[in-house]
């Protein structure tokens, strides 16, 4: 099975149920009742009315729930008031989630932010932070969706909100789920569903049974996840939640697909397709779509998972949506492998070596265990300060009776107490002083814990981004080449050559890799040194015909060890490039300073090439990303016929 679980597929489904109170009742029969009492209703109670009945058609059909959220909006605009406006701005935002436009989503939400936080409403605040954060996760930023959710949380607590704190407990588990802890996100989904069972609240418990059969098949618990998600799909059928039905039935489509029942996975897959096209959930679309190209992958249909994997990584890649992108290049490059077609898998392999660049889930995850620490470590320090201004109340009731006392006194006794005032006053600011030293020391510790875990995360991003990658294209050719045995000599030589190549690569890119993990600093003279190696290897790779020349020397000036490795790494690719498809026999690389920073230049005299048509191909895009991760400047300029020149600058 593929491992894309970590960006969401069916988030939407658990983050954005709990926007109002679901009574256990046929939802037709529900909608009539909220329709009787909005005609009832007079002024703000009537726009919250009309809101509730879009909100709830969003499950039957979401031409009507935006039909009566813009009766909500008019009549918000016929009162005139901000408030009222800001809460259908809300509404809106959870249609455009509904319908796979977070970024709208997040507008909407932002844009009623400041005025709904005048309302110090707890379930209104918990609410619109519920909404913000369902937007930043489909927006992969998880560090920011952790940090609204646990915000959310908040407010239900203060508000002692059962059914609010329950639909957090679910959201947080999806969280979790995401950076694939499926223990901890299944301890929050049963921390839910025991909280509606007691609550009564039917739909809701339906839908924390299908978050839990999400987390048994992270766990690869594959029978208990279907038992989970067929409960779920009955559960909604005999509600007429018709259209939710789409979030358990893909459960059961990856339930059984881990059961190797890929009949029945595509079958299911199908109609999950089929609801979400109803519901017009375009982004969990093209996660379900590669799935079922997987699965016909498996039944050998390899015609027909090329066709619907083609089509919609050409739909992603129309909209940019990079964490599609990723999956279905993967999955491309796997059809081109069985097909075979070696260079459209290799093609394919890269584009999704690119994607995994720009996605940088390892560095999300961290984020988010970081804001977890951070939010538990702020209630503790609350609690600390709540004891400590207690004290401090204290003491200075303790100081007024002196003061009473010392006026009552004669000079001689005012003059004994203030000198020992003075002299307690000293013995408070050494304990301040000694407190504020155990601090500063305790926090540098924790400066040292946290420049380890970013010096691990660095490392391990390395070697899954530019080792990782080339091992699993060689393990790829070594399974073509056994497949491939009775071919003749030819073919084995051929998958033989491209193992040396891509084992090659590896090597060289371990060495930088070593280099880098045994140093917090690297210095200007380290990275010269290193080009000058480059240079020397493109000489030999070559037979001399293209000559690398290094300029310029560079000082004892030190860059910290991320910023220097990805500096090594974009002047690496940018050599690379010119000795690919410049066809010039020269390639300088030049080291200046230019206003306190250092200018690296890398200049060819060949072709050049159209920067109007420029594609942002495998290298130019990862090296972008490169300089935009460790700040620094990177620019690009070809001339036809003139060649082509990359200019980086980095502060030291």
């Amino acid at each position: 099975m593929t491992t894309y679980y970590k960006f969401p597929i069916t988030f939407l489904f658990f983050l954005i149920f709990t926007l109002q109170s679901i009574l256990a009742q046929d939802i037709k029969k529900e909608i009539k009742a909220l329709k009787d009492t909005a005609q009832l209703k007079e002024g703000g109670d009537k726009v919250l009315a009309l809101k509730d009945v879009g909100m709830r058609f969003r499950s039957v059909n979401m031409d009507s729930a935006r039909y009566y959220m813009d009766m909500a909006f008019r009549q918000a605009e016929i009162m005139d008031d901000d408030h009222f406006r800001a809460r259908i701005w809300v509404a809106y935002g959870v249609l455009s989630q509904d319908e796979g436009r977070p970024k709208e989503a997040l507008d909407f939400h932002l844009k009623a932010k400041p005025i709904l936080e005048n309302s110090k409403d707890y379930y209104v605040l918990g609410s619109l932070y519920t909404n913000i954060s369902n937007a930043y996760e489909a927006l992969s930023e998880f560090d920011k969706a952790v940090d609204f959710q646990l915000k959310a949380l908040e407010n239900f607590k203060a508000g002692n909100d059962s059914l609010w704190i329950a639909g957090s407990y679910l959201n947080l588990g999806n969280r979790f789920k995401l950076i694939e802890e499926p223990d901890l996100s299944l301890e929050y989904y049963l921390k839910a569903m025991e909280m509606y069972k007691v609550m009564g609240n039917q739909y809701m418990l339906i839908s924390s049974y299908n978050s839990a059969a999400s987390a048994y098949i992270v766990k690869k618990e594959y029978d208990t996840a279907f038992e989970y998600a067929k409960k779920a799909f009955d559960g909604f059928g005999s509600m007429g939640a018709r259209l939710d039905q789409a979030y358990p039935v893909t459960n059961m489509a990856l339930a059984s697909w881990g059961l190797e029942n890929f009949e029945e996975a595509e079958r299911y897959y199908i109609q999950a397709i089929s609801l979400q096209e109803e519901r017009g959930e375009r982004l969990a679309l093209y996660f379900l779509r590669n799935d079922l190209a997987n699965v016909l992958l498996k039944q050998g249909k390899k015609i027909k998972a090329e066709e619907l994997a083609l089509t919609t990584y050409q739909e992603a890649e129309q909209i940019d949506f990079i964490p599609a992108i990723d999956v279905l290049s993967k999955t491309l490059s796997l059809i081109y492998e069985e097909k075979p077609d070696f260079e459209k898998a290799y093609v394919y392999h890269q584009k999704h070596k690119e994607a995994r660049d720009s996605l940088y889930f390892a560095e999300k995850a961290s984020e988010m265990f970081n804001l977890k620490e951070k939010y538990e470590s702020e209630q503790k320090e609350n609690e600390i300060l709540r004891q400590q201004n207690a004290l401090v109340e204290g003491e200075l009731v303790l100081k007024n009776r002196n003061s009473m006392l010392m006026g009552s006194g004669a000079l001689l006794a005012i003059l004994l107490i203030v000198g020992f005032l003075i002299f307690r006053e000293q013995k408070v600011k050494a304990k301040n002083f000694a407190r504020e030293t155990a601090l500063e020391k305790a926090m540098a510790e924790a400066r040292a814990q946290e420049n380890l875990k970013e010096q691990r995360l660095r490392i391990a991003r390395d070697l899954h981004d530019n080792i990782g990658s080339q091992l699993t294209y060689l393990t790829s050719i070594t399974d073509s080449a056994k497949r491939g045995i009775d071919r003749g000599e030819v073919f084995l030589m051929e998958k033989l050559t491209q193992m040396k190549q891509f084992s090659l690569v590896t090597i060289s890119e371990l060495r930088d890799t070593i280099w880098a993990m045994n140093k917090d600093e690297i210095s200007l003279e380290d990275i010269k040194e290193r080009t000058q190696q480059l240079a020397a290897t493109v000489h030999e790779a070559t037979d001399d015909k293209i000559n690398v020349k290094v300029e310029g020397n560079p000082d004892h000036k030190v860059l910290n060890a991320f910023v220097g490795m990805n500096l090594f790494r974009i002047i690496q690719e940018s050599v690379n490039n010119a000795v690919k498809h410049s066809g010039s026999d020269q390639i300088q690389v030049r080291f200046v300073y230019v206003d306190e920073k250092v200018q690296i230049e890398i200049e060819d005299f060949g072709k050049g090439f159209d920067t109007s048509k420029e594609s942002t191909g495998n290298g130019l895009h990862i090296m972008r990303n490169r300089a935009k991760k460790a700040g620094i400047y990177f620019n690009q300029e070809s001339l036809i016929g003139k060649g082509t020149k990359v200019t980086l600058q980095v502060k030291t």
